[in-house]
């Protein structure tokens, strides 16, 4: 014996709850114990919720290049540090590039730490997949259970991200809506279906609001303790919040606060909370911005208003609780706006001029699993199956349902 002891369990543990996720991916192959402890439930939550664990700012670029045939696509996934310094554009660190792809749409999320990503094929069809940054994790979903009503020519769609507190499950509930014209007389449709990653599959349910309705994709994820929000616009020009709860798997409704005809509504997060964001489109050097939190079901307060004193400008998302994301619309730059102190910060993205596709989100670092049943995946190999995923049209077997 050499006469050294082992450190305390206790002290192991704090150590390694202080390591961001890449070391952790590295320590697991030192010993059995320490790759039982960094896997377990227990150790990923309260990894999660460590102080040293803090929120980033992550954002998704896309360009696209329309002077080639078909039209290629290059996406940045790029995370910036912990603190972003008023007036200094922050070093940017690339967690995903890829440089040329043909059927990116986007991306959504976090929901309890993972992104649900989307591409096109054939036509209007879509494809799903799970993704977790940190881990470089990967699942596809199979395709859902939908068929192209081929006789209507307009169609909308809305994806909610989720987790089942029950089952310990993540859900993908997706909303389908196709009409042949507007107005309430029109041959309107509403379909809707719920994935599960531990049964890895789809199935049919039945919404419960109006096929007239106009889906509105959030600014940021919506789930909230178990319930993911949508937000939908009825003929009448009046805001409808949808829910869909996780674990029953049943759909409710709820009233917004009052937003004038004139102006857009935004579903957001803000502060543990859900939020909305408002404004008027028709004024971009000028609008006020508001922020609605809900603190119990239907029951809304303005928490914010904000004026930003710059130049024309589309509003991304809120940040760090009262700092807001702007495009700049002439140079198409993306900025952080502090309405404490009037300052913006070139976050150092030129976003593309003619096709917009720019994400960003309030994301933290995460060791959770996608459960697949009790399919088991390589991680070292996780990289080149999302770059894959993207390159590769699934073949007609493969449509199956």
């Amino acid at each position: 014996m050499d006469g050294r002891r082992p450190l305390p369990k206790d002290l192991v543990v704090d150590i390694l709850l202080r390591l961001p996720v890449e070391s952790l991916l590295r320590f697991k192959c030192l010993c059995k114990h320490w790759y039982a402890l960094i896997k377990s439930p227990s150790f990923i939550e309260k990894h999660f919720h460590h102080k040293n664990n803090c929120a980033r700012l992550l954002v998704c670029n896309l360009k696209v290049a329309c002077e080639v045939h078909p039209i290629v696509r290059s996406v940045v996934f790029s995370l910036l540090p912990e603190e972003i310094v008023p007036g200094v554009t922050p070093e940017q660190k690339t967690l995903l590039q890829l440089p040329r792809i043909t059927d990116f749409t986007c991306v959504a999320g976090p929901v309890d730490r993972l992104f649900l990503v989307q591409k096109k094929f054939y036509g209007d069809d879509i494809c799903l997949g799970l993704w977790n940054p940190a881990t470089r994790e990967f699942r596809s979903l199979p395709p859902a259970p939908f068929e192209i009503e081929a006789f209507f020519p307009n169609h909308d769609h809305q994806f909610g991200l989720g987790f089942d507190l029950l089952t310990l499950d993540f859900k993908v509930v997706w909303i389908r809506v196709f009409w042949d014209e507007p107005g309430e007389g029109a041959n309107n449709r509403v379909y809707a279906c719920v994935y599960s990653s531990c049964n890895n599959s789809w199935k049919h349910l039945t919404p419960e609001f109006p096929p007239s309705s106009t889906l509105s994709a959030p600014l940021d994820a919506t789930y909230l303790n178990g319930v993911y929000y949508g937000l939908s616009m009825g003929l009448d020009d009046i805001y409808t919040i949808h829910s869909f709860d996780m674990g029953s798997e049943q759909f409710g409704e709820m009233q917004v606060p009052v937003i004038p005809s004139e102006h857009w509504g935004k579903l957001t997060l803000h502060g543990g909370s859900l939020a909305i964001l408002t404004g008027d489109p028709g004024k971009p050097m000028t609008s006020i911005y508001d922020v609605w939190l809900m603190k119990q079901e239907g029951n809304w307060s303005k928490v914010i208003t904000i004026h930003p004193h710059i130049d024309a400008h589309w509003p991304y998302n809120i940040w760090d609780n009262d700092k807001m994301v702007f495009e700049i619309t002439e140079t198409s730059q993306l900025v952080l706006y502090n309405p404490e102190t009037r300052q913006v910060t070139d976050l150092g993205f030129q976003l593309d001029l003619i096709f917009s596709g720019c994400w960003d989100f309030n994301y933290k670092e995460s060791l959770v699993p996608i459960k697949r049943g009790n399919e088991t995946q390589g991680e070292d190999n996780a990289v080149e199956q999302i770059e894959h995923y993207f390159y590769t049209i699934p073949m007609d077997e493969d449509l199956r349902v």
